[in-house]
């Protein structure tokens, strides 16, 4: 599916996500992929939950109810991964909750491509796209 503009910025981060989903799920050992997930996280992880939680919800928001299972689970799995990280950075995760840290994160970014981003593209026309865009390219710009 081709996704609209509006929403590439977010998808190339999801890239970037999955990298990092991965190298936790096979990680052997923990302190690298510690290192690893928490550089991603600072970098890009943190600052892309904070755009799509106060721009693309908000945006989203003008035009269709966001009192859907979707807007949970999206937040839900934010706090759970959220979480996670702050338990790798206060070094209190075992290998095994590396790799179900790597598994939610996939499986977030996947229900987003496949579930989310396709309600919200399908809620907004052209126009509100468009503005949505623009607001996303200024949050990206604050990285």
């Amino acid at each position: 599916m081709k996704r609209a503009e509006a929403l590439r910025p977010l998808s190339r981060d999801h890239h970037a996500a999955l990298v990092a989903a991965k190298g936790l799920r096979e990680a052997a050992d923990p302190e690298p992929a510690t290192r690893s997930f928490l550089d991603f996280w600072r970098r890009d992880g943190q600052h892309h939950f904070r755009v799509e939680e106060e721009v693309l919800l908000p945006g989203w928001a003008l035009h269709a109810p966001v009192n859907q299972p979707a807007v949970t689970r999206m937040l839900g799995d934010h706090l759970l991964i959220r979480r996670d990280a702050l338990r790798l950075k206060v070094g209190e995760a075992s290998l095994e909750q590396l790799r179900e840290l790597g598994r939610r994160l996939a499986e977030h970014v996947r229900f987003e491509e496949r579930e989310l981003f396709p309600l919200i593209e399908e809620a907004l026309d052209p126009d509100s796209l468009s503005r949505l865009a623009r607001a996303i390219e200024r949050a990206e710009a604050e990285r």
